[in-house]
C-alpha cells in the first residue's frame, strides 16, 4: 500500500509538474517580442508567425499611404530600400539594430503630435520618443528672400548632379548654411538629426527644381502615426522584422 502511495505520489508531482511548464511555455507571440531576429528565423512557428502578422497589419494600416508593396508614392517614404533617415545605414553588421530602430518608428511615429496629457511638454511640440526632425518653411519665416531661395535651389540641384545654373549655384552654397546642421556640410545628411542626404537621387517629395523650391520656401512636416496604441508588441515587432528582411531582399 505505501508502496502504491508513493508511486501515485510521484505520478500526481509529475502531472503538476508538465501542467505547470505547460503553463509557463511562452506563446508564440510572447517568441516574437522576446527573441532576436536570429532566433525568430530559426523558430519556425515564430518566423511564420512573423510573415503572417506583418502583412496582415500592412494591408490593415500601412499599404493606404505606403503602397501594398511599400515602395511609396510622393510625400510618402519608400520602406523596403536602405534609404532611412533613422536607425538604418546599409551598413549594418548585424540585425538586432536596424530592427530595434525600426520598432520605434513604428511604436512612436514620426513628427507625432498626438501625445497624452501628461506629455504636454513635448519636444518642438511633438511626443518625446516619436522621430522628429523639422524642414523650416525659409520663405515664410523670412529666413531666405525669393531670390535667396532660387539661389539655393540650383545648389542643392548642382549637389545631387543634376543640370542648374552654375553662378547661381555659387551664391546659393553661401546660404547653404542654414541647412548644415541637418543636412551635413557636404549635404550628405545628418542621421541623428533625422536629415535626408541631398547628394543622392532619392527625394520624398520630388529632386526638381520645382519640388525643392517647395521644400525650401513652405517646408515639409510629413507624420506617420504612433502605432503603440493600436498595435500589440508582438505585431510592432513582427512588422520591424518583416521590414528588413525586405530591405535586405
Amino acid at each position: 500500500m505505501k508502496r502504491c502511495y508513493a508511486y501515485l505520489s510521484f505520478a500526481f508531482g509529475i502531472l503538476v509538474l508538465t501542467i505547470a511548464t505547460a503553463q509557463a511555455a511562452p506563446t508564440v507571440a510572447e517568441r516574437v517580442v522576446i527573441e532576436s531576429p536570429y532566433a525568430i528565423k530559426a523558430d519556425a512557428e515564430a518566423d511564420a508567425f512573423v510573415t503572417a502578422t506583418a502583412e496582415k497589419a500592412i494591408a490593415q494600416h500601412c499599404a493606404s499611404c505606403h503602397g501594398a508593396d511599400l515602395h511609396g508614392k510622393p510625400g510618402v517614404p519608400d520602406l523596403v530600400d536602405y534609404e532611412f533617415i533613422w536607425g538604418v545605414t546599409g551598413e549594418e553588421t548585424s540585425d538586432v539594430g536596424p530592427v530595434a530602430a525600426l520598432e520605434q518608428t513604428i511604436r512612436y511615429g514620426v513628427r507625432n503630435q498626438d501625445c497624452p496629457a501628461v506629455h504636454a511638454q513635448a519636444l518642438y511640440g511633438d511626443c518625446p520618443d516619436t522621430r522628429y526632425s523639422e524642414m523650416p518653411a525659409f520663405a515664410t519665416n523670412g529666413t531666405l528672400t525669393v531670390e535667396q531661395i532660387r539661389d539655393l535651389t540650383d545648389y542643392v540641384l548642382s549637389l545631387s548632379g543634376k543640370q542648374a545654373d552654375a553662378p547661381a549655384a555659387e551664391r546659393g552654397k553661401k546660404d547653404f548654411g542654414q541647412c548644415v546642421e541637418c543636412h551635413g556640410a557636404e549635404g550628405m545628411g545628418y542621421r541623428p538629426y533625422g536629415g535626408p542626404d541631398l547628394t543622392d537621387d532619392v527625394w520624398i517629395y520630388g529632386g526638381d527644381r520645382g519640388a525643392i523650391t517647395a521644400s525650401i520656401t513652405a517646408g515639409r512636416m510629413g507624420r506617420c502615426p504612433a502605432w503603440v496604441d493600436t498595435l500589440d508588441a508582438a505585431t510592432i515587432k513582427a512588422l520591424a522584422v518583416y521590414l528588413w528582411r525586405k530591405v535586405q531582399g
